[in-house]
């Protein structure tokens, strides 16, 4: 057999394994980062419920209704620090965790009170818990634009 007639049939396929293995690497990237987002998408919509339901539970009385709540809140505290842990985003080497929001929840001397009074919408503490979540949401878009959306012209 000649080195011809193996370098006809060998480059060819050559060429197709590494050509196969570049396109498939491009798609495993491209669903990942898909995934990534549905996720992220997912975790700022929990960010979001945490908020709106901390400001209801505040701006209420105590009743059945603020207490059920607050029975909502800390569960959802839980699942979002849980889900910051499995995206692991970073910003500027500090790994985003929900501290500050949560700081902002549980730290504020009205929540979880027996004889707390409604508040205002104006208040301090209400504002305290928007800018926290405000910061953690564009936080988690900065961090992932950082780490998926990097322009290498080989990355698709």
């Amino acid at each position: 057999m000649d080195w011809s007639e193996i370098a006809r049939w060998a480059v060819p396929s050559l060429i197709v394994v590494l050509g196969w293995s570049v396109v498939s690497r491009g798609n495993d990237r491209r669903e990942t980062r898909k995934e990534v987002r549905q996720f992220l998408d997912r975790t700022i919509a929990s960010v979001e419920n945490i908020r709106k339901n901390v400001i209801d539970c505040l701006t209420k009385e105590v009743c059945d209704d603020s207490k059920k709540l607050e029975l909502s809140i800390d569960p959802e505290l839980l699942r979002l620090e849980a889900a910051l842990e499995i995206l692991k985003l970073k910003v500027n080497d500090h790994k985003l965790d929900g501290k500050t929001l949560r700081t902002a929840v549980y730290n504020n001397g009205h929540y979880r009170v027996l004889k707390r009074e409604k508040m205002d919408m104006d208040h301090r503490v209400l504002q305290e818990i928007n800018v926290a979540a405000a910061d953690l949401c564009s936080s988690l878009e900065q961090a992932y634009r950082e780490t998926y959306q990097k322009s290498k012209f080989w990355q698709v």
